[in-house]
């Protein structure tokens, strides 16, 4: 009864690095906070929700045609390994080692843009140091458990010796 996880799929958009996005299923206990959503324009305004659709459409292409894209995907997906069921870290794993592939290939230099350079370095930060904050609480719920254990060991022990 159980069912496969979805985690990351490519979309078919034709663009230089592939793009992965998270489908809605695929929520863990590593997922980031949800957003809110942004409001859509007036259905009565065709034009002005075309022009910010294809707008959208030229960020995605040169975010993921950045040299930091393999980067930041890497570091999104480590986010979602923490706290993840063994299985689903091998299927990240996978996807992550298909990211690095994807990124060898590329070659073309994108146009310099500073402020896209500047965000990208941003949001690689974010994600690293949201991914030492999830792992934080497990690492010390670890600590507890090996404590834990030393002290009841030790109780087991002291009783078995006076017995």
């Amino acid at each position: 009864m159980e069912q496969p996880l979805p985690l990351l799929a490519s979309s078919s958009k034709s663009t230089t690095a592939p793009f992965y996005t998270l489908d809605q299923g695929a929520t863990t206990a590593s997922s980031p906070p949800a957003e809110v959503p942004t409001p859509r324009p007036a259905a009565s305004d065709p034009s002005r929700q075309s022009s910010n659709e294809g707008g959208s459409e030229i960020i995605k292409a040169k975010i993921m045609s950045h040299p930091l894209y393999p980067a930041l995907l890497k570091a999104f997906i480590d986010c979602r390994k923490v706290g993840a069921p063994p299985e689903v870290i091998g299927r990240l794993s996978a996807l992550a080692g298909e990211v690095e592939m994807n990124s060898n290939d590329r070659q073309e230099q994108p146009e310099e843009d500073p402020e896209l350079d500047q965000f990208m370095e941003m949001y690689c930060h974010m994600l690293e140091r949201y991914k030492q904050e999830l792992t934080r609480p497990i690492q010390e719920a670890d600590e507890f458990f090996r404590i834990m254990e030393a002290q009841i060991d030790s109780f087991v022990l002291g009783a078995y010796l006076f017995h």
